[in-house]
């Protein structure tokens, strides 16, 4: 049975839109409702009942909205609210993101420094992750404050971001790490930056592959698909009105590639 209703998709700005632009290569034939919390930002600052309750009121939204299902594009968002969703909705796929720290267990990856907000990685669900995906391999949580922000503003790029990672970077240099996992949505779209402050030996690893992999994966397996061959299309939306929608599609325009 083929299913034409959107996919919800929500942060808590422009960090979900990394996986936005993977759901979309996987599923071109979807709609997307995409949803930047940014009256809520950032979400890495406040605790964790704060954040579940947050996520709580945008996924009731999306529901209202007609989503088949709702992707927490937000490390931190899903560690805090994914499971009460899943209860809440137990009809619709509520799918969540986390630290790709298997893969790069998987990959042989001996030292392994988990980037992610100060809420993230304050999280049980973070800290039973690393002892879960960890094997016999070395999992540092290395809380990052403020960088989300830097790339909400559109700090991408320059001086003060690679200084940024410089001092983020040198307490670990003298043991060293071959590997940096990306824990949250935002961070891919400094990838450029943090390859130039670890250098090309060490491997970088992200979710959102992942997540749009299962995403469709659990669309498939409750019947939820729309039709091959059509082509889907994107509604954003933001919690602080039309200048939030303006920044969050001309962010996803210039730094995704995307084009209508």
């Amino acid at each position: 049975m083929e299913d034409s209703r959107p996919i919800a998709v929500f942060d808590s700005g422009v960090g979900g839109l990394s996986v936005l632009v993977r759901l979309r290569e996987l599923m071109p034939e979807e709609d997307f409702i995409y949803l930047g919390d940014r009256k809520n930002a950032p979400y890495g600052s406040k605790t964790h009942e704060e954040v579940r309750r947050i996520a709580e009121k945008n996924v009731d939204m999306l529901v209202l909205h007609g989503a088949k299902a709702v992707v927490i594009a937000c490390n931190t968002a899903t560690a805090a609210a994914v499971e009460p969703m899943r209860k809440k909705y137990p009809q619709i796929p509520i799918i969540g993101i986390e630290p790709a720290v298997k893969p790069a267990v998987d990959a042989g990856c001996g030292r392994i420094l988990v980037l992610a907000t100060p809420r993230t990685v304050s999280e049980p669900r973070f800290t039973a992750l690393m002892e879960r995906r960890a094997g016999n391999s070395s999992v540092i949580g290395v809380p990052c404050e403020g960088l989300s922000q830097m790339v909400e503003s559109g700090e991408c790029e320059g001086k003060e971001t690679d200084e940024y990672f410089e001092r983020l970077f040198t307490p670990f240099r003298s043991d060293g790490f071959d590997a940096v996992v990306l824990g949250c949505t935002h961070y891919p779209f400094v990838r450029s930056a943090i390859r130039r402050a670890v250098g090309e030996k060490v491997a970088i690893f992200d979710g959102a592959e992942g997540t749009a992999r299962h995403t469709k994966s659990c669309l498939e397996y409750a019947g939820l698909r729309a039709s091959a061959g059509r082509q889907g299309k994107v509604i954003f939306l933001a919690t602080d009105g039309e200048e939030g929608v303006r920044t969050i599609s001309d962010f996803y325009r210039k730094r995704c590639d995307y084009h209508e």
